[in-house]
Formats: C-alpha cells, sequence, structure tokens
C-alpha cells in the first residue's frame, strides 16, 4: 500500500466544544463552516433540525466520536483493525448506536485506503473561519491509476432508518478551502452514510464540484454578513 503520513495538526487552533468555537491562539473565529451552510436555510428547516436534535445529536456524536477512535488506532498508532475495533468500543455511550457504528467500520474501504486524518481542525484567516471535518484518506488505487497521489476529504453523515442521502458537496468545498489555506490540497470529495444496519460511500465529487457548491454559499453570508 502506498506510504501516507497522517497530517499534523495546526499549532494553536483548538474548539471550545460546549460553545463549538474555534481559537487560534487568542483569536475567535466569528463564523464556522456549519455556521455558514446554516445561514443558507430557511426558518422553516432550521426548526424541523432543531426539532429533532435530541434524536440526531447525541447519535452523531458518539458514531463520529467511534469512528474516529477507530481511524486514529488503526491508521495512526497502527494497531490492527480487529484491535481498532474494539478500540471503538470504548467510546462511552456507544451500545445504542452500535447499528450504526459496526457497519461504517466493517466498511471495505478501510482496506483500500489510508486515513491521513481524522476529525482535523482547520481555518483560514484570510476568510476569517474556520471548521473541523471528519478525515482524509488517501487511495492507492486511484494513486496508481492517476500516476500520483490522490486525496479524498470525506464527511460522515447519520441517517434515521428511513433518512435519504443529501448532497454535501458545499461543506466538502468549505473544508477543502480551509485545508488549502494550510497548503493541503485534495482531489476528491466524498460522503460516508451510516444508517442502522448498513453504511455506504457516496459517489466521488469532484474539486470544483465542491468549490463551486462552497462558492455559492460563501457569497450568500458575505452578502448579508459582510458587506464591505
Amino acid at each position: 500500500m502506498l506510504t501516507a503520513t497522517w497530517l499534523e495538526p495546526i499549532p494553536g487552533l483548538w474548539r471550545d466544544e460546549a460553545a463549538h468555537r474555534y481559537w487560534l491562539g487568542d483569536h475567535l473565529f466569528p463564523v464556522s463552516i456549519t455556521g455558514v451552510l446554516a445561514h443558507g436555510l430557511s426558518e422553516t428547516a432550521k426548526r424541523a433540525i432543531e426539532a429533532k436534535r435530541p434524536i440526531w445529536e447525541p447519535r452523531g456524536i458518539t458514531v463520529h466520536a467511534a469512528l474516529e477512535r477507530y481511524s486514529q488506532a488503526r491508521f495512526l498508532v497502527g494497531k490492527s483493525p480487529a484491535d481498532a475495533l474494539l478500540e471503538a468500543e470504548t467510546v462511552p455511550g456507544h451500545h445504542p448506536y452500535r447499528d450504526w457504528i459496526l457497519p461504517l467500520l466493517q466498511l471495505p474501504l478501510w482496506e483500500e485506503v489510508q486515513v491521513i486524518a481524522s476529525e482535523r481542525l482547520g481555518c483560514c484567516l484570510t476568510r476569517n473561519v474556520a471548521g473541523a471535518f471528519d478525515g482524509a484518506y488517501v487511495s492507492p488505487a486511484l494513486s496508481e491509476r492517476q500516476g500520483q497521489p490522490v486525496r479524498v476529504l470525506y464527511d460522515l453523515k447519520t441517517l434515521s432508518a428511513h433518512g435519504r442521502p443529501y448532497s454535501t458537496a458545499a461543506q466538502l468545498g468549505g473544508y477543502m478551502v480551509l485545508e488549502a489555506s494550510q497548503g493541503n490540497h485534495y482531489e476528491l470529495g466524498q460522503t460516508i452514510w451510516s444508517k442502522p444496519g448498513e453504511a455506504s460511500c457516496s459517489t466521488f465529487y469532484s474539486r470544483e464540484q465542491c468549490l463551486s457548491a462552497w462558492a455559492a454559499v460563501w457569497s450568500s453570508y458575505c452578502l448579508s454578513h459582510r458587506p464591505f
């Protein structure tokens, strides 16, 4: 398998988990990627999301934590897949969400790629925005096919049994912009979907699709919040 290096964290960048705010040293970022995306939602959509927060929030936090624990154990520390799976089971409160977690961690994808980041914090001082994305990997198969390393930035979404996939191109594009400001380039974006009893990967979004979708959202946000 192609050797890939785990990305180093950005020095001084941290997140206030309770407030969901990002800091670089003593600089507080006024908005996150998710905050920019929320600006484009209707009030009806926002109310619908908030009404179901008690359901999706603990599920999302727990499943994301399990994937982070697994990814770091397997791809950063170098544990076997079986041991990494055991490591993921140490996440507090994981048991009610095992139907989401186990299929996710047993995706064939993890046998085919080298993960280089998990729950990575990013920022851009020029745009004064920050955020955290779920992960990134290098694909040896795609890299060999294209004759150069192919890096994929991915986002994990959890759904109910009847939930439907949707486009995350704008969100992926926002994270690509943050990473580009740090010198990290991604050729593709992808969504990983986790539902009870199943997990799947979306088709790839091109870098251009992601950046175009993000540009539309960012422009709308700036017109409203930064008219200068």
